[in-house]
């Protein structure tokens, strides 16, 4: 089984599509477990309508908001399946994704699996070009440039309960792969493009310089970078970034 993370705030227009494309996948043993971080909308209405319809998706609430980091680190801890996979509630997958990605894992024995995926805005429509991966990728690499979206990360049980997504970082799910990727656990991508990810004017993803200030953050006090290696890092990553974004 695939337990599929979703964290909830507000989504009552997105999230009833990135389910149903949790739900429409060609490998079907799967659990959906949405997290509603305290939504004020009908977020909570959506969910609980689809989860009569089907029993793989299991709801669940916060008794306060507590940001993205602790609801996905509760909805993992009900996560009865072999792997973990994650899809923010405004994401779609294609409907091949994990089918892929399983038979990738399988072939090389990997931890850790993403793709390639495209950027689209609030209507659904491409706003610029796929965000192409390579097929391997190391602690190494991904100090230049994070293969591993997070919509499109898939990560063996086992493995993923080692570690926590931390909310001291505003870019949490990089700093979590970096800490997979330190300690030896291996990553295979493909470079098919299986989901869709939203961007929004003003979003963490669409400001660049923020982009930039929390990577070097996360340089300096999550993976305790010197300050010459810090500065050779962000630029590497500033000079991909621009390229992603143009």
């Amino acid at each position: 089984m695939v337990s599929v993370i979703m964290p909830a705030y507000n989504s009552q227009r997105t999230i009833e599509a990135a389910i149903n494309s949790i739900l429409n996948q060609t490998y079907t043993d799967l659990e959906v477990i949405v997290v509603n971080d305290c939504s004020t909308d009908a977020t909570e209405e959506v969910v609980k309508t689809i989860t009569l319809k089907d029993p793989r998706v299991k709801y669940f609430c916060n008794e306060k908001n507590s940001g993205v980091s602790y609801t996905r680190n509760f909805a993992i801890s009900k996560a009865q399946g072999e792997w973990i996979a994650f899809l923010d509630s405004d994401d779609l997958w294609r409907a091949n994704k994990l089918e892929v990605q399983l038979k990738i894992a399988e072939e090389q024995k990997a931890d850790i699996l993403y793709s390639s995926h495209s950027m689209i805005d609030i209507n659904g429509n491409k706003c610029c070009d796929d965000f192409i991966v390579d097929e391997n990728t190391d602690y190494n690499k991904m100090l230049v440039r994070n293969e591993i979206g997070c919509l499109t990360a898939v990560v063996r049980t086992d493995v993923m309960r080692k570690y926590t997504f931390s909310g001291q970082y505003a870019h949490e799910d990089y700093a979590l792969w970096m800490s997979i990727l330190k300690d030896g656990h291996k990553a295979a991508g493909s470079k098919e493009v299986l989901a869709d990810y939203r961007v929004y004017q003003g979003s963490r993803s669409s400001n660049k310089l923020r982009a930039a200030k929390n990577r070097w953050i996360i340089y300096r006090k999550h993976l305790k970078l010197s300050l010459f290696s810090s500065i050779y890092y962000l630029i590497k990553y500033t000079i991909k970034a621009l390229k992603k974004y143009s």
